[in-house]
Parts: C-alpha cells; sequence; structure tokens
C-alpha cells in the first residue's frame, strides 16, 4: 500500500515453484511507481510488468510473504478471484480447495492473522464441487445430461426415458447411471463433512 493504491489477482501463472507466480492488476497514483526498479517490497515480488498505462499495470509477481507462503504450503489448497488489497476495503482473499486443504489452511491462518483482524470463512458450492469425486466417462455423461434437462430440477424437468432418449441409450442404463453416480456424490459429501469441522 505504500506504492498501489488497489492489488487485484487476476489469475494464476505458474505454481510448480514457491513461491508461486501470479498475475496482478495494480492500480497507483504515482505514473513512476516502477522508475526505482521492480522489487517495491519483500512480500510482493515483481517478475515482469505486462501492460503499464498512467495509472494501472498487469504485472507478473511473486507472494513470498507469511499468507502468500502459507496458501502455497497447503496441499488442496489455493487463492482464487475475487482476491485483493485496496486502502478503500482492505484485504478481501479467496481461498478454494479440498475440505481438508481448507481446514488446514483455517488453522494456520489463525495462528499468524492478528487478534483484531476479522476472517470469515465460507462454503460455497463452487468449492465444494471441486472435490466430488471422479465418476467414469459414461456415468459422468448421463449425470451431466441428467442436469442439463433438469432431472435435479424442482419441479422435475425431464424423466429418465427423455435422458435415455437424448443420449441413445436405455433407461434401465440410465437409471443404473444414475443411482450409482448419486452414490458415490452422497458417500463422498457425507465422508467430507464428518472430516471438514468448520463451515
Amino acid at each position: 500500500m505504500n506504492y498501489f493504491t488497489k492489488v487485484e489477482y487476476i489469475s494464476t501463472v505458474n505454481t510448480s515453484k514457491i513461491p508461486a507466480s501470479y498475475v496482478f492488476l495494480v492500480e497507483f497514483e504515482n505514473p513512476g511507481v516502477f522508475d526505482k526498479g521492480m522489487n517495491l517490497d519483500l512480500s510482493f515480488q515483481i517478475d515482469e510488468i505486462l501492460i503499464q498505462h498512467e495509472s494501472h499495470a498487469y504485472i507478473v509477481a511473486k507472494l513470498p510473504g507469511p499468507l502468500g507462503s502459507l496458501v502455497q504450503g497447503v496441499k488442496g489448497c489455493w487463492f482464487t478471484a475475487p482476491t485483493s488489497l485496496s486502502l478503500e476495503n482492505g484485504l478481501l482473499w479467496t481461498v478454494q480447495g479440498t475440505p481438508l486443504g481448507l481446514k488446514k489452511a483455517r488453522d494456520l491462518l489463525v495462528k499468524i492473522v492478528p487478534g483484531d483482524l476479522k476472517m470469515r470463512i465460507s462454503k460455497t458450492v463452487a468449492s465444494d464441487w471441486i472435490s466430488a469425486p471422479r465418476l467414469p466417462p459414461r456415468r459422468h455423461e448421463v449425470m451431466k445430461k441428467a442436469v442439463e434437462l433438469g432431472y435435479y430440477s424442482t419441479p422435475r424437468g425431464c424423466t429418465q426415458r427423455d435422458i435415455a432418449d437424448a443420449l441413445g441409450i436405455r433407461q434401465g442404463t440410465v437409471a443404473e447411471h444414475l443411482q450409482s453416480a448419486e452414490g458415490s456424490i452422497i458417500n463422498s459429501w457425507s465422508k467430507q463433512a464428518t472430516d471438514s469441522s468448520f463451515s
């Protein structure tokens, strides 16, 4: 914040090395902010300026500080958009991952975040779906078509016969695939809900 009014995460470039590289949009009031070099701060190391304008730039940077290192060091955990730091709104840091990865990251965060700072952790359907079980290709196809046609909507948007007709297979085959997929997903959800002690 000594140099930028806002830093916003855009995308991940490379996570094969620690610290990982990310693309950020940075906003600033002083157009000469990069004149003295790119390593402005030890916790935010700039590798490259991709595009620079009068009041903002897209850059590639690493986060070797405690927060960046924490997420990069936890298996099954990563940060994503929206993530930003600004003078106006403070720090918004969005982390996704498996339930176990998120729990480990939370436990580590509690140790390093000062007590006077507020931390809110929430789970979303999107992050839970990432850790859903992998289904065999044909079963995945049947499940995907069922969702597309509204089989799991309320009220139900189609029948198993509609799914079978759309895929050119027997209704009995659809029923078997859906029952097996539902069982895998529910059992996986139940195990994850038991393993994860926060919401």
